[in-house]
């Protein structure tokens, strides 16, 4: 199964306290508060916790005499020495913390900084490298040209979930959304779906960690 946006929508609009359609075909029979809140519950489910399955590797081919490339949408990850996981072959690069810092000068990269969103290679290199990059994503799905995006639009758009945590994330996500949807907490169902948010959330942590990795994190 993969999850879509038009899955989405439906099994949110089934919940018994919703007032939209359930049975749409496509993005233009959406109601936008109702995509609008499933986009915020899915990203206040990713962006909480670093997810395993959010771990990307972005691949620079480096030009001769060119310093500047472009960063992954993300944030860099470090290994266990504290070290940016920003590497030539299994070699991680020093980060400089400051660009001004850094003089001109030619060769195998030993260093990096970031300046305006760029990644600067220090020495420059002198012939075609390969850079590459382990990082966290912060999109949250793809659309149906395999791009990655970072909400969901149209019913096609799909959401970057293993698949044995599908039902697990489908569930926290709906919970989520019906309880940012509901405008009072004295409302009848406010706190079922609170309840239901914390324990499919655990859940989605705890079994993406793997077995015998069950700490739990709070949302």
């Amino acid at each position: 199964m993969t999850i879509t946006l038009l899955d989405l929508y439906n099994t949110a609009a089934t919940q018994e306290w919703s007032m939209y359609d359930n049975d749409a075909t496509s993005q233009e029979e959406f109601e936008n508060s109702l995509v609008i809140s499933l986009n915020k519950a899915i990203q206040e489910i990713l962006y909480s916790y670093p997810f395993n399955f959010r771990e990307r590797t972005h691949i620079i081919f480096t030009v001769p005499k060119i310093d500047s490339y472009d960063l992954p949408s993300g944030i860099i990850l470090k290994n266990s020495n504290n070290e940016y996981m920003v590497k030539i072959g299994l070699e991680a690069l020093k980060f400089i913390k400051n660009p001004n810092d850094i003089s001109v000068k030619f060769g195998l990269p030993k260093e990096f900084s970031i300046k305006n969103n760029k990644l600067i290679l220090n020495p420059i290199p002198t012939e075609k490298l390969i850079i590459t990059i382990e990082y966290i994503t912060l999109a949250i799905g793809e659309n149906s040209e395999g791009d990655e995006i970072f909400s969901l639009k149209n019913d096609t758009d799909i959401v970057n979930i293993p698949v044995h945590l599908e039902e697990i994330f489908q569930n926290a996500v709906i919970s989520r959304a019906m309880l940012n949807s509901i405008a009072s907490e004295s409302d009848e169902n406010y706190s079922a779906y609170k309840k239901q948010s914390k324990i499919y959330y655990r859940q989605l942590v705890k079994y993406s960690k793997g077995v015998g990795q069950d700490k739990i994190v709070k949302l």
